[in-house]
């Protein structure tokens, strides 16, 4: 959840939009988007840091966010990209360029968020800026299944990245399954809602037992086995660095990989998520109380002041947020389906705007223990 100062977010006409349909995955509108893009970091020759500074060869990505529409045009030698015959409704540009310098890669990405609330040329600003850190982050979330002719989706896991410069601990930490409810209060309360919660062993904050370096990836299995064994389309998840382990639940363990426990006395279920639209949720471990909703629910509270990171995902734009946009104001994973085999990462590693619909893409595999972007 970690805000990434260095990204600029614009949001470029930010209002509301209240379609309830719908819309066309086709562009068959007569709204265009006219998306000017420049760079403050002040790296480029000729530029002055803060000030925005033309930028060109941008690749600049659209996705719909009140209808299921994206694309992607490349600004070529000049700093400007259009996008026509769009319908109303709100879209998100993002905006990314890679730069060599020496034998060092650097990236420049930006956002903004625009409304087009019917025909005309609506003008937008995108700026950039170079990719900063961002601390651990949630990197990838591996949800939909392998195959759909035998329902496999046993292979599903969590990646954790470490974007800083600096070494950090994991040593108590949890790993949650949020709920699926939509709780009227969810956008006031000072917590968030786990069905599941899964931690870390070691002790929250202050443990130094379980490290993870400068760059380093994490991988959390739900069942740390060669899924690829019995569904070749799979994976193999043997070389998880970590396991989810339920002892309440019929669940399997790999003893050669370790565990991290689900808290939860009142779960008996193995670590598995919503193949089409759920949420996770990192954080400190350092406080939960368990929540009566009504006489047979129970949920686990984690105040927001201990949430690192939270990435909510969903298969298309018009689903309902199950998580408070104060940790995601968005979704990843937009356009994935069942059993596709595909997972939701982020375009980066250490993008992070809190806003996972600009943070995340489909990568058509899974990438274990790296990102695609590398």
């Amino acid at each position: 959840m970690r805000r990434l100062a260095a990204i600029s977010l614009f949001a470029a006409l930010a209002l509301s939009w209240g379609c309830a349909k719908k819309m066309p995955n086709e562009p068959d509108g007569t709204g265009s988007i006219f998306a000017t893009v420049a760079d403050v970091s002040g790296f480029f020759e000729g530029s002055v840091p803060g000030e925005p500074f033309p930028l060109d060869g941008v690749e600049v990505r659209i996705q719909g966010r009140t209808h299921d529409f994206s694309g992607a045009v490349n600004t070529g030698n000049g700093s400007t990209a259009s996008f026509d015959r769009l319908p109303a409704g709100r879209y998100s540009l993002f905006a990314r360029k890679e730069v060599l310098d020496g034998d060092a890669r650097k990236i420049f990405t930006g956002s903004a968020d625009i409304l087009v609330d019917g025909g005309g040329t609506v003008d937008a600003n995108v700026t950039t800026d170079i990719v900063g850190t961002s601390d651990l982050l949630i990197n990838e979330i591996f949800y939909a299944g392998s195959d759909a002719s035998s329902f496999f989706f046993y292979d599903q896991y969590v990646e954790i990245h470490n974007s800083s410069g600096d070494t950090l601990y994991l040593d108590g930490m949890f790993l949650t399954r949020q709920t699926q409810t939509v709780y009227p209060d969810q956008n006031d309360i000072d917590h968030v809602r786990a069905l599941y919660v899964f931690q870390f062993p070691g002790t929250p904050a202050t443990g130094r037992q379980y490290p993870i370096a400068p760059g380093e990836y994490v991988v959390v299995a739900a069942d740390a086995v060669d899924h690829s064994a019995w569904i070749p389309s799979s994976i193999d998840l043997s070389v998880a660095d970590w396991e989810f382990f339920n002892p309440l639940a019929n669940d399997y363990d790999n003893p050669d990989v370790p565990n991290i426990i689900s808290i939860n006395p009142y779960s008996r279920s193995d670590y598995l998520i919503n193949l089409a639209h759920g949420s996770v949720v990192l954080a400190t471990g350092e406080e939960y109380f368990f929540e009566e909703m009504d006489e047979e629910t129970i949920r686990v509270g984690i105040p927001i002041g201990t949430v690192v990171d939270g990435v909510e995902y969903a298969s298309s734009t018009d689903k309902t947020k199950q998580l408070t946009t104060r940790v995601d104001a968005g979704f990843a994973g937009i356009g994935n389906t069942r059993y596709s085999g595909q997972s939701a990462e982020r375009r980066e590693p250490g993008l992070d705007t809190n806003d996972s619909t600009f943070d995340f893409e489909l990568s058509a595999r899974p990438t274990i223990g790296y990102s695609h972007a590398e």
